[in-house]
């Protein structure tokens, strides 16, 4: 189990809450009586200080420059889904649950509704976020924003799944074959927020988070990898990408609603 993770690229973090959640499940299967003994005591789990900077690779502006280049000629929803993570931190989970009509507004003035911990809020979107939403929208007017390529047998559009996102995502890879993840996108955003300024208790309430530990953690210096600093490339489809300058956005601000 522990090899797979580790496979799949789950970071540090992630493995120690699997390996917690696994051990919760084993010691009541235990206090139960339906199992012998916890299988997960004794397993080394990843240890990591309080303070220590995240193991979430730091793209440079220059790579995200290009992955969001790389996106506008892949596929409008990837296009979308990056400039919503690196510009403006919006979760993954809360891009794939938005609909059209939930955009409101036209550059510079466009917002979102997003729906955050049971709640919906306005996010007022960068202006190039915006574009790149009205260019994944299209003519509809209603429907789910980000729509798979798969129809069901009722031939109704499907709103895009978390598997789909991540498959759309992993066209974008490093001259080393190293992917993009989400989680590294939405890192730039923050840490480039706070290089400009921001303070830790609004880059939390920005990235949706319920302390400013995960936030500290991004922003910790630390010793970026050789990856971050590559330029990325499509999976199977070598083009050069055009300059696009995404350096650090001024702070929106967000309204509950």
């Amino acid at each position: 189990f522990g090899l797979a993770r580790q496979a799949a690229g789950d970071s540090d973090a992630t493995m120690r809450r699997r390996w917690s959640s696994l051990s919760s499940f084993f010691q009541y299967a235990v206090h139960t009586g339906n199992a012998a003994s916890n299988p997960v005591d004794g397993v080394d789990r990843p240890v990591e200080l309080s303070g220590n900077p995240s193991r979430t690779t730091l793209l440079s502006a220059d790579a995200v420059d290009a992955c969001l280049a790389m996106a506008a000629l892949l596929d409008p929803r990837l296009e979308a889904l990056v400039a919503m993570l690196v510009r403006d931190g919006i979760k993954l989970g809360e891009a794939l649950a938005i609909d059209v009509d939930d955009i409101s507004g036209r550059p510079p003035r466009t917002s979102v509704t997003i729906r955050r911990n049971g709640k919906t809020r306005r996010v007022t979107l960068d202006e190039s976020t915006a574009r790149a939403l009205r260019r994944c929208a299209g003519r509809r007017t209603d429907q789910p924003l980000f729509i798979s390529d798969h129809r069901a047998r009722t031939r109704t559009p499907q709103r895009l799944s978390r598997f789909g996102a991540d498959h759309l995502l992993r066209q974008l890879r490093y001259d080393n074959d190293e992917r993009v993840t989400a989680n590294e996108l939405r890192r730039f955003y923050i840490t480039s927020q706070h290089q400009s300024g921001a303070a830790l208790d609004d880059l939390r309430d920005d990235a949706g988070l319920s302390d400013t530990r995960g936030i500290t953690r991004f922003v910790a210096k630390h010793q970026p990898s050789p990856a971050s600093s590559a330029t990325p490339t499509a999976a199977a489809t070598p083009i050069e990408p055009p300059a696009i300058n995404v350096r650090s956005n001024p702070r929106r601000r967000r309204t509950p609603t």
